[in-house]
This record gives structure tokens, sequence and C-alpha cells, in this order.
């Protein structure tokens, strides 16, 4: 376990810098110019090279890049350029929100994987088990930022049932906080309980044809025990590898669903950074993100362990 945490922790420091230079370098071969984007277009020369020597926007390429990474070495990653805040205060400010999107849509896209695949799996013959995989093909195939729209059109501005945009926080006010959350939630829980369905699905069509699942059959093991307590446990690894991924993606990636719905989370911020020009932010908050990733792949590896005692013991 040791070797694993020291593995994952070279891994996550090898990551850091490779996204964080690379993004550097990208940033800064981009146009636009943010002392030009807060000064405006009626600002004169002298005070755009003030702007950008207090920016640090001046100087060789090179030069800026070590003094970058010399911040960052040391804690240090800069303050934004629009909010006039640290980065890390800024990520924190705008963290909860897309955590709060990202475990609620991954926690009822699993547990409705895992009761819709059970299903499918002890009734093969019934009805909802012959369009389980149709759906689920239609689900995934539905783009998220229509499924928004046609969501905010139908429930929210034609039959009032939820507000079209906002955000509250969970404990804050549970009741308004789960009426605001309820469209986005829905949005996200589609495409992702799509894809968790045919990844477990396949998962447990290649597991129904291992031969220790005959001599259970064939010691009179009844075919729900023998579903329950073998096919669906040894199905989940490459669920739990896609419950990951898809978590850690959800972090960086639910840009549209915050601004459909006005959500003031990372994705939002990000978006508003870029079209600031804001260096600083969009490179802190990219980091942040790689840093998750790393952090959720560590989290599906210790829960491989959990699930299939030959990782435990190996």
């Amino acid at each position: 376990m040791a070797a694993v945490l020291l593995r994952r922790l070279r891994d996550l420091l090898v990551v850091l810098f490779v996204v964080g230079t690379v993004l550097f370098f990208l940033l800064r071969s981009i146009p636009g110019d943010p002392a030009q984007v807060l000064l405006g277009t009626k600002a004169s020369p002298d005070q755009l090279d003030r702007l950008r020597r207090e920016l640090g926007l001046t100087g060789p390429l090179h030069e800026q890049y070590a003094h970058w990474l010399g911040n960052v070495l040391s804690g240090d990653f800069g303050t934004s350029i629009k909010y006039q805040l640290p980065v890390p205060q800024m990520i924190l400010d705008h963290l909860a929100p897309t955590l709060t999107l990202a475990v609620l849509g991954t926690v009822i896209s699993f547990l409705l994987t895992v009761l819709i695949v059970t299903w499918v799996t002890v009734s093969p013959h019934s009805r909802v088990a012959r369009s389980v995989n149709r759906a689920a093909q239609f689900g995934l195939a539905l783009p998220e930022f229509w499924l928004a729209l046609v969501a905010v059109w139908l429930f929210a501005l034609t039959l009032g049932w939820f507000p079209t945009s906002g955000y509250t926080p969970l404990f804050e006010d549970p009741a308004t906080a789960i009426s605001q959350l309820a469209l986005p939630l829905a949005v996200l829980v589609v495409g992702q309980t799509a894809f968790l369905t045919i990844t477990m699905e396949e998962s447990v069509l290649g597991e129904l044809s291992q031969l220790y699942l005959r001599t259970a059959r064939a010691k009179g093991v009844g075919e729900r025990r023998i579903v329950l307590r073998h096919v669906l446990p040894n199905s989940m690894l490459p669920v739990l590898t896609t419950v990951g991924l898809n978590f850690a993606s959800l972090i960086g990636g639910v840009v549209v669903i915050e601004s459909i719905f006005v959500i003031p989370g990372l994705g939002t911020m990000l978006l508003g950074a870029v079209y600031a020009r804001d260096f600083p932010l969009i490179q802190g908050g990219v980091m942040f993100i790689a840093f998750l990733f790393v952090v959720v792949n560590l989290l599906v590896d210790l829960a491989y362990a959990l699930v299939d005692p030959k990782v435990r013991v190996s």
C-alpha cells in the first residue's frame, strides 16, 4: 500500500508539472492581452505597459516561466487578474457547487445502474430487460446541452415545477437547494446512467460465461443467488474505473450545465477566466482539476482492493 501511495505521489507531481508547463506556454501563445481586457480599448499605451509589468507579463517568455514556476514551488499560485483574489481562494469559493453536482450525479447514476442491471440480469426475459439496452443507447446519444435546454423549457418555463436557474448550498436550505439542483442533476444522470449501464451490462455478460458459474449451478445454487453473490460483485471492476473517470471529468466538464443553469461552479469560473485572459486563474483551475484526476484514480485503485480479493492479496 505504501508503494502504491508513493507511486501515485510521483505521478501527481509529474502530471502537475507537465500540465502547468504546457498550459503556461499555450496560454501565452493565443491572441489576447489581459491588460487590454481589464483597462478597455481607451487605455493609453503607458497604462497598458504599467499594468503588464504589475501582472508579470513583460520580459522574455523563459523569464516569465521561471518566475511562475518558482512561485508555484513556494506555494504561490498567483492572484486572479480579473477578481484580484488569490487563485486558491477563487477555487475554494467555486468548488462546492461543482462538487455537489459531481458527487450527487455520480452516486445517483451508480445506484440507478446497479438497480437496472440487477433487474435485467435476474429477469432477462422481462419487458424491461429487453428495452434497457435501447434506452441506454438513446440516453447516451442525447447531447447534454440540448437535454438541458429542453428540461428548462418543459419543467421550468412551461410547467413551472422547478426554477430555471440558481444555486443554494445544500445544507443551508435543503428544500430550495434540491429544487434548484433537480434539473441539472437529471440532465447529468441521464447520460451517466446510460454509459454506466452499457459498461456494466458488457461486464456482466463476460462474467456470465465463466466456468465457475456452471459449477455453482451444478451444485444447485439458485440463479438469483449466483447473480447477487458472484456475477455482480465480480463485474464491478470496470464499473468502478468508469465511475472514477466520470466523476473526475465532471469536476471540470460541467461548463455547459453550470452555464445554462447559472451555477457558480468551477466550470463557470474557468469559462469567465478564459474570456478575461486570466492566466493565473486558468492555470490554477486546470492544475487543480488534474490533481483531482490523480486523487480519484488512487481512490479507485483502493476500491479495487475492497471489491476484488485477488487485488487485495497482490
